[in-house]
């Protein structure tokens, strides 16, 4: 009897794990380039996203240009991407001498073989978060926007 009840168990299993599988349906891989600069003691994070179908499509590195004031404290705290990623800072907007809302300016740019679209966000403004700006590979991207600061 005992023998019967394994083999109907046993076999119970079988018939529900052939039954109930499903297969697995993964979307498109991305790519997400995101440094980190601090501006004027405030974290700016900026995330640009593409198919990662064309990550192979770019040569060199997705560059970020951080346009500040020149009296404006800044510099890169990270790097990280799946394709290399290079920034630099520029202070070349007007000296700034005003209480919250400093005007910033974030240039993307890479070179790629493809055309493709990609979207940059920026967060880290105090709280606030700034919406997204569509770009594509083969012309510079500028999100501007204001953040808070002394």
């Amino acid at each position: 009897m005992k023998r019967i009840r394994i083999s109907v168990a046993a076999l119970a299993l079988l018939v529900c794990t052939l039954t109930f599988g499903s297969t697995a349906w993964a979307g498109p891989q991305w790519c997400e380039e995101d440094p980190v600069f601090l501006v004027n003691g405030a974290i700016v994070d900026v995330s640009t996203q593409f198919s990662g179908a064309y990550a192979s499509s770019i040569s060199g590195s997705v560059h970020y240009d951080l346009q500040v004031p020149s009296n404006v404290l800044a510099v890169v705290v990270s790097l990280p991407g799946t394709v290399p990623v290079t920034a630099s800072i520029s202070r070349t907007l007007p000296a700034y001498w005003g209480l919250l809302r400093i005007p910033v300016v974030v240039t993307v740019s890479m070179k790629s073989s493809q055309t493709f679209t990609h979207y940059t966000t920026v967060t880290g403004l105090a709280g606030s978060v700034f919406n997204s700006v569509y770009g594509t590979s083969t012309y510079p991207t500028k999100a501007k926007f204001y953040m808070y600061g002394l």
